[in-house]
Order: structure tokens, then sequence, then C-alpha cells
């Protein structure tokens, strides 16, 4: 074999043994609000979503902001409906915690 090809072989072949560059995310846009018809709940599109650890973390998290009392998730359409009890906690309070779950998510 020709060592110019040899080296071309290597370098494809260890080319196609990196990850290719995922998009984190931290570089994705704060969830955005769908829907809030009804008092005591929202739901939002967070595209966080895409991976099972991302959205075990945001689900987790959703769970542990105040006055939430159930939260729904639809992973294939990205969005997260809240539960919240609007006597505890306003759906904006609600919105900004989210915000804060979703980024600390490395």
């Amino acid at each position: 074999m020709r060592p110019g090809l040899w080296l071309l072989i290597a370098t494809l072949t260890l080319g196609a043994c990196t990850a290719a560059p995922s998009l984190a995310a931290r570089d994705l846009p704060p969830p955005r609000v769908v829907s809030a018809v009804a008092d005591g709940e929202v739901t939002a599109n967070v595209l966080e979503l895409f991976c099972q650890s991302c959205a075990e973390r945001i689900i987790a998290g959703s769970r542990g902001i105040a006055g939430v009392t159930a939260v729904d998730v639809d992973r294939r359409e990205k969005l997260l409906t809240l539960h919240f009890d609007s006597q505890v906690t306003s759906r904006e309070r609600v919105l900004a915690a989210l915000d804060g779950v979703v980024s600390s998510i490395p």
C-alpha cells in the first residue's frame, strides 16, 4: 500500500470515530410559552427535551418549583405543561423558575 493512501485511510477512519459536534442545551433559546389558557396551567416549548437525561433533569427541577402541583411532558413535540396552584404562585414566577431550571442544564 502506498504511504499517501495509508495516511488518507487512517485520517478518514480516525475522523469517523470522533463525535459530531452537538448542540448544547445552553445554546438553545429559552422556554417559550405556547399556551396559558387555564388559570393554574402553562404550556411551554422547551427545546432541551430532545435528550432523555436533559428531560429527566428538567422534569425533576420543574416538580421542585414552588407551587407546581403536576408536570406533563410531550417529548415528541418538546412541550412541558406545568400545573400550579395560583394561590401560591403566579404564571410569571413559574416561567421564571422554569427558565432557571432549563438554563442549569449543562
